[in-house]
């Protein structure tokens, strides 16, 4: 029950407490958050394809070694994610939103009616000792688009340090 309250302190510690730095080193009430920021560029995105059929197994990945993901963390912290979306282009405004994150995908083709055709994606991510994994992939099932731009996303390693 303690660990459990400690992890659910901290995640609400993150959330309060991030800032604007690429990488920074935070101790709170027993825990050590150490984030960091993924520019993960379209090149970096690796495909996994299925059956290009609704249901499908297809994605898209980007794994990243993380030397502060320790054994310690897997057993006694957690790492949380969240990724930056830009909602208004003209005015350069954005959020961070944790992972994982559904959004809508426009994409050029048209359905029946001659409407463009909106797909929801979802992006989370998967970590393990000394690595973390990000996902993209269609709610659909079938092939997610290519990506054009570069996609940040931030880390933080939480470890509990009074275990």
């Amino acid at each position: 029950m303690k660990k459990l309250a400690f992890i659910i302190a901290a995640v609400v510690a993150v959330a309060a407490f991030t800032g604007c730095t690429k990488e920074y080193n935070t101790y709170i009430d027993g825990a050590q958050v150490l984030s960091y920021e993924y520019d993960i560029t379209p090149a970096m995105w690796k495909r996994v394809r299925g059956a290009n059929l609704p249901g499908g197994y297809n994605y898209l990945y980007a794994s990243f070694e993380n030397s502060d993901i320790t054994r310690d963390v897997v057993d006694f912290g957690t790492v949380t994610a969240e990724i930056w979306n830009i909602y208004d282009q003209a005015n350069n405004l954005g959020s961070w939103n944790p992972l994982p994150y559904v959004y809508p995908l426009e994409l050029n083709e048209l359905d029946d009616n001659g409407n463009h055709i909106i797909v929801a994606e979802n992006i989370r991510f998967e970590w393990e000792q000394g690595m973390v994994t990000f996902v993209i992939q269609d709610l659909d099932g079938l092939e997610p688009v290519d990506l054009s731009s570069t996609i940040t996303i931030k880390v933080n390693v939480i470890r509990n340090i009074r275990y």
